[in-house]
Parts: structure tokens; C-alpha cells; sequence
């Protein structure tokens, strides 16, 4: 699988190499070419009043005054159409430096031109045209800051050859008022520049924290595009991981549950029932990864109700108390009146999987299980176990973590229980908090909301008792093994059975009988589905054929699936129990006629 996650970081990183050094100077240079057109404008308008007033005071200097207003016009004319060309050409930050160098040099042609103005124009010996001109060009020089400041090299070039000449010129002139004319212009220069420069700083500082920030952004977005990519690649492998697995550890239950029937010696039947716990503890595993795969999937929907809450933790505290019995602990439950609006089967799997935890790891004092009144109602579970050190707190929500079980003991648990109790009660909004002191225990609290009306809960749904009647049932797996072992086990049972690999083969092999029920897996070879076989067999014989799907797939997306299917669907491995309960459900369905 191609390391994305790895080839956005490239892109970041081949990025940055260019954005720390040159990201900044081309923002600025971006700035002050956006600032050209008022710029050149407000320049326009200040040598049109010059000139006029230049012209208004001596009509000898028309001529003069005509070719300094021409020369302005071709620089605003270069400086407009440089501002045209960049825009129109969206350079990349890279090209900075072109871009840079060419508005320099308009920058200098510009200083030039009021340098060159400023000794010209001004006709010596008249103070007032003097005046004039070197207050039109400290204006111009001083609008120069919020235009061109952004980029110092372009505002210096300005500044220099619009200030500097007309101070020496003045200064050489050899009168104190020509004197204090130069000593104003200098003050101005270095004041003008000063304030160029300090609002260069402060742009090149706001810049530079800018991309800072979007880097930072950025950097995020990709660790969390290589998290979302890794927790994929992680989901995909354990349901690949998952279904092989699956399939030969459904045979063996199977085959197990055909043994059972039959007559063995103690030695053979206590080698049996070890297999048969073996297979049990694995079982349990893959029930606690199926639990976290139908979560993920969405394929669990939560079904709110209104109900007693006393009712269910009744029900759960009496489960538990042999296991505290037995330990020396007391379980105490501290009676509640109240009235929650939740999933009661949700909220069961929480309560219960929270008390699991409480009972299994206090070795002695009590465990109290009570209700705090208020909107949301409290449920609480204390124990007078070891505790949670701080640190390991945030943990114990996660997959397969476990404390105190580093041979991973399976008699302690899997590490899946906390983690599949979060997830469930993030689903019903019944948030799950927990406070621990190491030495003195453990005290966990989810928050349920309140109802107003007290319902009864519904009862346990137990299984049906088995339907004894012969019948012909028809299996289609593509797993030889667990054809054989199916077979074994429906035929140790009373049924006659047909098993196959595909559909056609299915249909070939029941030679025009229709079956009473049709065991298929979700998945089979060839890109055939389940639902496929189905329409197959539809189409051979009048009528609905009851079927139980059953799949070792936990793929979100095949659940999802299969879920919306409608029909019954069992996840392998399956008890024989389980097995046998659900077939006969849906036979005694089909037996019975519609009202």
C-alpha cells in the first residue's frame, strides 16, 4: 500500500524549503504592487498642482515645466503596465526576485525624476518655487511609506535620489535659510526612512507569524490525514485478518457440536470439552472485535425508550453478586426511583461491562452501584479495588490495554471491554467518566438523561425452544471444511442437508427440490453475494425461502450491508446453540400461518 501520509509530508516539507526564505519577501513584494495604482495616481494628482503652480508663478518655465510632466507620465506609464504584468502572470513565490528587481528599478527612475525635478524646476533665487517643489516631493516621499514600506529596497531607492540632492544643493547654496532648508530635508529623510523601515519589520514579522500558523495547520492536516490512512490500513487488515480466521475456527465449533451427539469415551469427551473451551476463548475474542467493528460501522442503532432505571440494574447487580460472593466482596445496589430515556439494551452493555471490571478487580471490600438525582441522572459504580495510577487513566478506553496483565492472562480479560463501553455510550450521548486513587479504588459515572414516565422494561428475549420436525436445509459456502462440518452437524440434528460452493452449484445439487431453509455466507467466490444465491433460488421456486446469513466479514462497509438486508445474520464463529436456536426461529416462522 503506498505510503500517502508520507508523500503529503514530501509535498510540506519541498514546500516550506522554499516558503521559509522566500514565502515573506514575495508577500511583500506582492504588497507593494498592489498599492501601484494609487501610488501612481496620487502622484499624477500631486505633479499636476505642481506644475500648475510652477507655471502660475513663472510663465517662463511652460516649457520646462511640459517636458518634467511628460517624463512622469512614461514612468507611471512603465510602473502601470509592470503592475498589469504581474498580475496578469501570478508568479510563484520562487520568481520573487524578477519581479522585485523590476520595481526597483521603477522605484529609482521614480526617485530620479523628483531628484532631477527638484533641481530643475526650482529656478534659483526664487525662494517661493523652491518651496513649492520641495514640499510636493517631501509629500510624495512621505506617501511613499504606506505604498512602498512594505519593501525597503524599493522605498530607499526612492527616498535617496528625491532627498539627497536637493540637501547638498541646498547646503551649497551658503545662506542660513538654504541652510536650514537642507538641515529640514535631511531631518525628513532620515525620519521618512526610519518610518519605512520599521513598518517593513512589522510587516515581515506579521507575515512570518502568519505562515507560521499555516504551516502549523498544515503540518496538523497531515498527521491526522496519516492517522485516518493508518487507522484505515489497521481496520481493513483485522477484517481481512478477522474472516480468514473466522472460517476455520467456524468449522471446528461445528465439528465440535456433531462430536457432542455422539457416544465417547471419558478420555475423547474430556479432550473434547478442552477443544471446546479453547474454541470458546477465541470465540469470545472475535465477538469483542465484532462488537468494535458493528460499532464502527454504524451499524448498531440506538432505540430510546422510557423506562425504570431500579428494573435494569436490578437485573444486572444479580448476575454479578455469585462472582463477588465468592471473592468475599459485597455487592451492594442502592435502590433508585428514578425515570432515564435511553437504549435500555445499550445502556445494559455499559452498566454491565463497568460492573464486570469493578467485581473482577477488587479483591476485597465492596463495589456499590447507586443513582445521583439531577438532570442527567448519575449512575455510579465505586469499588474498593487497586485504583488507576494518573497517568494510565487516559488509557484504559483504548484497545487491548490492560494493567496489571502483561502475560495477557485471558482469565483477566481482553482489554477490549472499556473500549467497546465507550464507544456504546458515545453512541446513546451517555457520556462515561472515570476518578481513581490509587490504593483506595475506583468510581466510575455515566450520565443518563431523565424521563417523565415510567415504562416497564421488556423482558429478556430468551431463545425458542428447538423445532424438532425434519426439513431440508441447503448451505452454500465456499469453505469445503465448513460444508462438511455443517453437514455433520444439521445431519447429527435430523436434517437432511445440501451443501455448495455457489449458487448454480446449489440449484444443480437440490435437483428441483425447494429447500425449507437456506444457510449462505455473505461473501463468496467469483464476486457472488449471498443475495445472489437468494434471487437465484427465487427464481426456481414460487415463493419465500427463509435465510440466515452468516458471514465472518467485519468490514464496516459489509456490515453495513448485510445489515440492510434484512435477513437474520449470525457472525462466525457460531455456537452450535446459537446455531440451532436460530434455525429454529425461522422455521417456526414459516410454519406458521400469516393472520
Amino acid at each position: 500500500m503506498p505510503d500517502l501520509g508520507a508523500d503529503l509530508v514530501k509535498q510540506v516539507v519541498d514546500a516550506q524549503v522554499t516558503s521559509k526564505a522566500d514565502r515573506v519577501s514575495a508577500s511583500r513584494v506582492r504588497v507593494v504592487y498592489r498599492n501601484v495604482p494609487v501610488g501612481v495616481l496620487g502622484s499624477l494628482f500631486g505633479v499636476a498642482v505642481l506644475s500648475w503652480a510652477l507655471i502660475y508663478i513663472d510663465r517662463g518655465s511652460t516649457i520646462r515645466v511640459g517636458l518634467w510632466f511628460g517624463f512622469t507620465l512614461v514612468v507611471a506609464i512603465w510602473q502601470l503596465a509592470l503592475w498589469y504584468l504581474y498580475w496578469r502572470s501570478r508568479p510563484a513565490d520562487s520568481a520573487w526576485r524578477l519581479w522585485a528587481g523590476w520595481f526597483c528599478a521603477a522605484s529609482f527612475v521614480e526617485g530620479c525624476r523628483w531628484g532631477i525635478g527638484e533641481l530643475w524646476l526650482a529656478g534659483p533665487g526664487n525662494i517661493n518655487e523652491q518651496l513649492w517643489v520641495l514640499l510636493v516631493a517631501c509629500s510624495a516621499s512621505a506617501s511613499a511609506v504606506s505604498s512602498l514600506g512594505s519593501f525597503t529596497p524599493a522605498f530607499y531607492l526612492l527616498l535617496a535620489p528625491a532627498t539627497i540632492p536637493i540637501a547638498i544643493w541646498f547646503a551649497l547654496q551658503g545662506d542660513p535659510q538654504h541652510w536650514a532648508l537642507a538641515v529640514l530635508d535631511a531631518v525628513f529623510a532620515t525620519a521618512v526612512s526610519l518610518l519605512g523601515a520599521e513598518q517593513s519589520r512589522s510587516l515581515a514579522e506579521a507575515l512570518r507569524l502568519r505562515f507560521e500558523n499555516l504551516d502549523l495547520a498544515e503540518d496538523l492536516r497531515i498527521q491526522k490525514d496519516r492517522a485516518e490512512i493508518a487507522s484505515a490500513a489497521k481496520t481493513s487488515f483485522l477484517a481481512a485478518a478477522s474472516h480468514d480466521l473466522r472460517q476455520p475456527l467456524h468449522a471446528i465449533g461445528m465439528f465440535l457440536g456433531a462430536m457432542s451427539g455422539r457416544r465417547l469415551d471419558a478420555g475423547t469427551r474430556r479432550l473434547t470439552e478442552q477443544i471446546a473451551g479453547s474454541v470458546g476463548a477465541m470465540n469470545q475474542l472475535f465477538d469483542a472485535l465484532l462488537d468494535v467493528s458493528q460499532l464502527d460501522a454504524g451499524v448498531i442503532q440506538p432505540r430510546p425508550d422510557d423506562f425504570a432505571i431500579q428494573l435494569l440494574l436490578d437485573r444486572i447487580c444479580r448476575d454479578y453478586v455469585p462472582e463477588a460472593a465468592a471473592k468475599n466482596v459485597r455487592l451492594v445496589l442502592q435502590p433508585c426511583s428514578e425515570i432515564v430515556h435511553t437504549d435500555a439494551a445499550l445502556l445494559e452493555q455499559v452498566v454491565r461491562n463497568v460492573l464486570s471490571n469493578a467485581v473482577r478487580y477488587t479483591e476485597h471490600g465492596r463495589v456499590l452501584v447507586g443513582c445521583r438525582r439531577g438532570d442527567p441522572l448519575r449512575i455510579e459504580v465505586w469499588d474498593t479495588g487497586p485504583g488507576i495510577a494518573e497517568e494510565h487513566q487516559v488509557n484504559v478506553f483504548q484497545e487491548f490495554f490492560q494493567l496489571g496483565n502483561p502475560e495477557r492472562d485471558r482469565a483477566k480479560g481482553l482489554g477490549l471491554g472499556l473500549a467497546i463501553t465507550q464507544r456504546v455510550a458515545n453512541l446513546i450521548d451517555c457520556p462515561i467518566r472515570l476518578w481513581s486513587s490509587v490504593g483506595k479504588g475506583t468510581r466510575f459515572t455515566i450520565w443518563v438523561r431523565r424521563a417523565s414516565v415510567a415504562k416497564a422494561l421488556s423482558p429478556v428475549t430468551t431463545e425458542a425452544p428447538f423445532v424438532t420436525g425434519r426439513g431440508l436445509i441447503a448451505i452454500v459456502d465456499d469453505e469445503v471444511a465448513i460444508q462438511q462440518a455443517m453437514q455433520s452437524l444439521l445431519a447429527s440434528w435430523g436434517f437432511d442437508v445440501v451443501a455448495a460452493g455457489a449458487g448454480e452449484m446449489l440449484v444443480e445439487r437440490l435437483g428441483g427440490r425447494k429447500p425449507d431453509l437456506l444457510i449462505c455466507d455473505w461473501r463468496l467466490r467469483d464476486q457472488e453475494t449471498a443475495m445472489s444465491v437468494v434471487e437465484r433460488l427465487r427464481s426456481h421456486h414460487s415463493g419465500e425461502i427463509p435465510t440466515l446469513l452468516i458471514t465472518g466479514d467485519t468490514a464496516p462497509e459489509l456490515l453495513r450491508q448485510a445489515s440492510e438486508t434484512g435477513l437474520l445474520l449470525l457472525h462466525k464463529p457460531v455456537a452450535g446453540g446459537k446455531l440451532r436456536a436460530s434455525i429454529g426461529n425461522l422455521l417456526r416462522v414459516q410454519a406458521t400461518p400469516a393472520d
